[in-house]
């Protein structure tokens, strides 16, 4: 498992983006669209007035990065395409969506590499309200796991989100708004081994509320979401807890971007307990660097994560695992990086360090300290 040098990933990372930048930015120099004119290839029919179909657009993302770990337990490195996603997305009799992606696989025989989304949503043309049903990405209990992918701040995830939270499930969603208060509710198939599900292996239900107040900044909202998935028949959509809380509020003030969350889940199987602190404040630091609308973002996030049982927390699956496959009880990360946004989240290069630290109270073998260091490239449209 041991790799202590790949220095020619590092050069490769560093030579595409100075390159893309290099590109990108004399063309916005001579058209200040040409970003808006690129993001526009893929939207294949557009026509507001047509009642019946009003707009078909391809959608995709391509996440790829190189990560190293550097740990006391070992060293590994290597490029990963973590996400290759291709799709549509359809607007139809002014108040439907119809959507569906798919993972693509590269490595020769079919590119279909399974379903990833596929749904219809509804929207009231009368008030902020909308209700979707398939399979769905889980965008739907806590700050991190509240956030699609093509946005996140850091590069990959906590721990304990990526623990105790699901990723694709099959069911249905609504979500609305009145005034400052918003609120949403879901119900889902227990398992995802097929791409659309009969509920034979039970059911999971999410809850959740918001209210809008800034507290310390110019605008802020404060969320309460409930995830009560009661086991039972054998399923693979959800993660083995039976309660999960999550209390979190983002806000902003000018420059400054700050989340917290606190997070409660308790096992199906068990008496004990997991929970987990999650600080991520953000500063834009530069908001013209090369171009007139390209911005440079310092992000912060730290994490605390406790299990009142031996072994209730597992490394990250992803590069720390990579060097050690252990179980703790203990976990403390801090993350910082910087985002560089070309055109938004649309397309953003990213660079960071997580530095973590796994205490492991039954001594069998979950003890990790160390560094991952990560450069990567984001985009989606």
């Amino acid at each position: 498992m041991r790799n202590r040098s790949r220095p020619l990933g590092y050069v490769v990372t560093l030579a595409a983006c100075i390159g893309l930048i290099g590109w990108l930015q004399p063309a916005r120099a001579q058209d200040i669209n040409i970003y808006d004119r690129i993001w526009a290839v893929p939207v294949l029919y557009k026509n507001a007035d047509n009642s019946s179909i009003q707009s078909f657009s391809l959608i995709g993302r391509y996440h790829g990065q190189y990560w190293s770990v550097r740990a006391d337990q070992g060293n590994n490195a290597d490029w990963e395409n973590r996400r290759k996603i291709v799709g549509f997305s359809s607007r139809w009799f002014q108040n439907f969506t119809v959507q569906a992606q798919m993972f693509l696989k590269t490595d020769g025989g079919s590119l279909y590499g399974g379903l990833y989304e596929g749904y219809i949503q509804w929207e009231s043309p009368e008030s902020d309200f909308s209700i979707s049903a398939g399979r769905l990405d889980y965008l739907f209990t806590g700050y991190e796991r509240s956030e699609s992918s093509k946005r996140i701040n850091a590069i990959e995830r906590g721990l304990l989100v990526n623990q105790i939270m699901p990723a694709e499930v099959v069911g249905a969603h609504m979500e609305g708004k009145k005034g400052r208060f918003s609120y949403h509710a879901g119900w889902f198939s227990r398992s995802i081994e097929e791409e659309f599900d009969d509920f034979e292996s039970g059911s999971a239900a999410v809850v959740g509320g918001g209210y809008d107040t800034r507290l310390f900044y110019e605008k802020g909202r404060l969320h309460l979401d409930y995830l009560y998935n009661p086991g039972g028949s054998e399923g693979n959509a959800f993660r083995p807890y039976e309660h999960v809380i999550s209390l979190w509020h983002r806000g902003e003030k000018g420059r400054l971007g700050m989340a917290v969350d606190l997070t409660y889940a308790a096992p199906l199987e068990s008496n004990g307990h997991v929970i987990g602190l999650t600080l991520e404040p953000t500063w834009i630091l530069l908001n013209e660097v090369f171009g007139s609308n390209d911005s440079l973002q310092l992000a912060f996030r730290y994490q605390y994560a406790n299990s009142n049982e031996d072994n209730g927390l597992g490394l990250q699956r992803r590069y720390e695992q990579k060097v050690t496959g252990g179980e703790g009880d203990h976990y403390q990360a801090f993350y910082t990086g910087l985002n560089y946004f070309l055109y938004g989240h649309k397309l953003k290069l990213m660079a960071g360090g997580e530095y973590a630290r796994m205490k492991d109270r039954a001594g069998d073998g979950g003890e990790y300290r160390g560094w991952t260091w990560f450069g990567a490239v984001r985009l989606y449209f």
